[in-house]
């Protein structure tokens, strides 16, 4: 079939998964949803930024440990995916949202713990790591749940809005949280934020706890062997994880690469991929469904590569700012995109699973990311990471390529 007419086909079966009933308050339910998984990612937001100043200065300890108590949540959530989504699909969406508001919770209370105990360093830093644990572990099965429940709530035809208003929540969250986190630290110390991150689980579970459940699929047969799920998974996953790469390049170096070019705006830098990056998300959440997903994809990887490209390039600071800018908006609905492509190709019956594993491929591009591209960055400059991430978007508009080829 020539690419021409694949497109009015993919059109096709998009246009026959929107067909399905949808909710008439379907919009309330997904603010609803959304404002929960706000909520619940305020805390992260607002742990992220204090945990570092709470280590070395308060604790003293050195950056490296730093770096571990920062990215022990990470590696946890990443290794609970399954589980999460398991959970989801086993017991019901519901449960598994309202397990990860209580690991969140209970993150809290192991965090207020820390800030209060007067004991040497290395026991209050193994609570602390015990709340980095537990909060990994919310997010994961706070994340899954939500989007289990909303998609199953809404429909399968609102698969692609439904991630691009819950994911557009969640950097919201990351974005918000930080500076207030910093602010209560600024204030109150880590009690502060230790008591909020208590009590925001319980605003988001006020948020939703009207929303009726979604019944198990799994009781009505069907759920696959974990094996045939990581196949269903493993392209769309990968075409993600190539565009967690310039993701995490931004996020990592790009104010280090503007100070090392002594241009001003680092910052303004990483607030142009975030607003791009939101925005896109608000104006593009029905596109995937409108024009085919996986076309949308093709065409968001390959903007995220342009931008990269131009950051890389560029030889003022402005140019850099566009190239962040069209990386961000290239980046936005790569997630939602592909993921409608794992709800197809799963049944309800393991949707859960399958959603907390291609969710996975983002986490682990994004941890090893950080490393990878500094030791590049070490004999190359910083310039060489963001031509790294374009070759990864690149790769990865291939592997799009091949999803659409094997559709027909």
């Amino acid at each position: 079939m020539s690419s021409s007419s694949a497109a009015p086909a993919e059109s096709a079966k998009s246009a026959a998964l929107q067909a399905a009933a949808v909710p008439a308050n379907a919009t309330a339910l997904l603010v609803r949803f959304s404002l929960n998984v706000f909520l619940a990612c305020l805390t992260i937001g607002m742990s992220l930024s204090v945990v570092p100043l709470f280590v070395h200065d308060t604790l003293g300890y050195h950056n490296v440990i730093v770096g571990f108590a920062v990215g022990i949540q990470s590696l946890a959530t990443v290794l609970t995916r399954k589980f999460a989504g398991r959970t989801a699909d086993q017991r019901g969406a519901r449960v598994a949202l309202q397990r990860g508001l209580l690991f969140v919770g209970l993150s809290g209370i192991a965090l207020l713990a820390t800030s209060l105990v007067t004991f040497a360093p290395a026991p209050r830093l193994g609570v602390l790591t015990l709340a980095r644990l537990l909060l990994g572990v919310g997010e994961s099965l706070c994340i899954t749940g939500t989007l289990t429940w909303a998609i199953g709530s809404l429909g399968a035809a609102q698969s692609g809005r439904v991630m691009s208003w819950t994911g557009a929540a969640v950097f919201g969250g990351f974005a918000v949280g930080a500076p207030l986190g910093l602010a209560l630290f600024g204030s109150t110390a880590l009690v502060g934020v230790a008591v909020a991150i208590c009590l925001l689980p319980l605003a988001g579970w006020a948020v939703i706890t009207r929303i009726p459940g979604v019944a198990p699929a799994h009781h009505a047969g069907g759920a696959l062997p974990y094996s045939q799920v990581l196949r269903i998974v493993f392209l769309p996953g990968l075409a993600l994880a190539l565009q967690g790469v310039g993701f995490a390049v931004v996020g990592a170096f790009v104010v280090l690469y503007f100070d090392a070019s002594r241009w001003s705006g680092a910052a303004i830098a990483l607030s142009a991929f975030g607003l791009a990056f939101v925005l896109m998300r608000l104006i593009g959440g029905r596109w995937p469904e409108r024009f085919g997903n996986l076309r949308v994809a093709q065409i968001s990887l390959a903007v995220e590569a342009l931008g990269l490209l131009l950051v890389w390039q560029a030889p003022v600071a402005w140019l850099a700012l566009l190239g962040t800018a069209l990386a961000g908006a290239g980046a936005s609905l790569i997630f939602p995109s592909l993921g409608i492509e794992v709800v197809k190709r799963a049944p309800a019956a393991s949707r859960g699973t399958s959603l907390g594993t291609y969710a996975a491929f983002q986490d682990v591009a994004i941890l090893l990311t950080g490393p990878l591209a500094g030791a590049v960055a070490n004999p190359f400059g910083y310039r060489a990471v963001f031509l790294c991430g374009a070759v990864a978007a690149v790769l990865g508009v291939m592997v799009v390529v091949i999803l659409r080829a094997r559709r027909r």
